[in-house]
């Protein structure tokens, strides 16, 4: 039995004809589904809205012994057990609850040249983070503060404040590595830690100036693997396969059907076609160095991660070197064949050309209020780029006894065990602004604010 198709209806005289009838018979799909795609993104984010009500949050300023030996791979896996507060999101949390994965804030904040490590979290994992933090430092010292952005809730422009901020990103592709701290050692002078840069740059301001410092990190799957793996299989020569989407589909489902009624289908004879050969006997060592670096960094577990720095200060106070000193210790981090930071040019507070003015007063205001609000608004797709527990280690550690910053607070001395008064989380009623002073607690000595 043959099949018989009629063309004859299919208007050719005329494109705006053409365009109609297509859009009669198949293309009216395109708008309904995108329709209905909004209304499916508008609920999800109505529902992680509600999800985010119900988060508190509370800081937690870290001391650590100042004879403590503890080098960079403590923190590591400080790093490599938090990722275990991350639990995977399914679509029962997904489309119902709104649920999404927590992040946390790591942070160094100098307020007039004396610094602070702080840890920014969601009050349920308090219990989580104390014991990782004396798993690895038994001595520390961990109280409970008040959050020091909230006293600079300042817009732009200001007649009392000056600030420079910004976020950094890295240079090439995320699955390139930077410079870690085991690659911070020398020959004859031994290890040199990788924070001391960073810890000296803080010690440079004064009265009325402060620096602030926040990496913000989210625990991720191993979904990001897929991605580095790709990018292997590039560099050696190997053919890479694009992973089709919904939208894919979408996009070349009427362009087939277009092709079968135009032009019928020819029978296609798929001749196996041989694998290009693995060019890897033929790379450089150069080449070589940095697949087998791409592959270690693949091997620890990955954190998403977005870099902020500001550098607020009093008018006749402000010192415009002092931000190119703090980005250039990170600098050394970076590596010519593999990655590097540098400042995202999108949100910077300097160097624009039109309406800077504006642009720059609308930056300011912009990076202010996201480093208060650290990852709470952050969706999914926005967490930022992948950095490896060694990788986050390198940039933020606790400092160690080759570093001689004495603006950093440190404890004074050793303790047997953990504090036993831990401090508690107070809960307040509604209504009640301030808690009562019977049990109001001040910030702490160490924390000069």
């Amino acid at each position: 039995m043959d099949m018989v198709i009629d063309l004859s209806s299919i208007p050719t005289s005329s494109p705006f004809a053409f365009a109609w009838w297509f859009f009669v018979t198949i293309g009216w799909i395109y708008p309904v589904f995108l329709f209905m795609y909004a209304l499916i993104l508008f609920w999800q984010l109505y529902l992680r809205n509600k999800y985010r009500e119900g988060r508190s949050y509370i800081l937690l300023a870290i001391d650590v012994p100042k004879n403590s030996e503890q080098g960079p791979k403590a923190v590591e896996n400080i790093f490599n057990q938090l990722a275990g507060a991350q639990q995977s999101v399914g679509r029962y949390e997904k489309w119902w609850t709104g649920e999404i994965p927590e992040s946390f804030s790591f942070e160094v904040v100098s307020i007039n040249g004396y610094i602070q490590f702080i840890i920014h979290l969601e009050a349920k994992y308090r219990d989580l983070v104390e014991a990782i933090i004396y798993a690895q430092y038994p001595d520390a010292e961990i109280m409970e503060v008040e959050d020091y952005t909230q006293d600079y809730k300042i817009r732009f422009p200001n007649e009392k404040y000056e600030m420079w901020g910004s976020e950094l990103k890295l240079a090439k592709k995320q699955y390139y590595p930077i410079r870690t701290y085991p690659e911070f050692e020398h020959m004859v002078e031994g290890y040199k830690d990788s924070m001391a840069g960073m810890l000296e740059a803080l010690s440079r301001i004064g009265e009325g100036e402060q620096i602030w410092v926040q990496l913000v990190v989210t625990p991720t799957g191993g979904e990001w693997i897929e991605g580095a793996a790709s990018l292997i299989k590039k560099l050696t020569g190997g053919k890479v396969e694009h992973k089709k989407d919904v939208f894919d589909y979408i996009y070349e489902t009427p362009l087939k059907i277009i092709n079968e009624v135009i032009s019928p289908a020819a029978t296609e004879t798929k001749s196996d076609k041989a694998e290009p050969p693995n060019l890897m006997q033929y790379l450089t060592p150069g080449q070589k160095d940095q697949i087998a670096a791409i592959e270690k960094k693949i091997a620890k577990t990955g954190f998403y991660t977005r870099i902020r720095v500001i550098y607020l200060a009093e008018k006749d106070k402000f010192k415009k070197p002092i931000p190119k000193i703090v980005i250039g210790a990170f600098k050394q981090f970076n590596t010519l064949d593999l990655n590097a930071f540098k400042v995202d040019a999108k949100s910077k507070t300097s160097g624009l050309v039109w309406f800077a003015k504006r642009r720059v007063i609308a930056r300011k205001n912009k990076i202010i209020y996201r480093f208060r609000n650290r990852g709470h608004y952050l969706e999914p797709s926005n967490y930022g780029q992948i950095l490896n527990s060694e990788e986050l280690a390198s940039l933020y550690h606790f400092p160690t006894l080759v570093v001689k910053t004495p603006a950093v607070k440190k404890s004074e001395a050793k303790k047997a065990e953990p504090p036993i008064a831990l401090p508690v989380n107070i809960v307040r009623p509604v209504g009640q602004k301030e808690p009562s002073a019977a049990v109001k607690a001040g910030p702490p000595d160490n924390l000069p604010i």
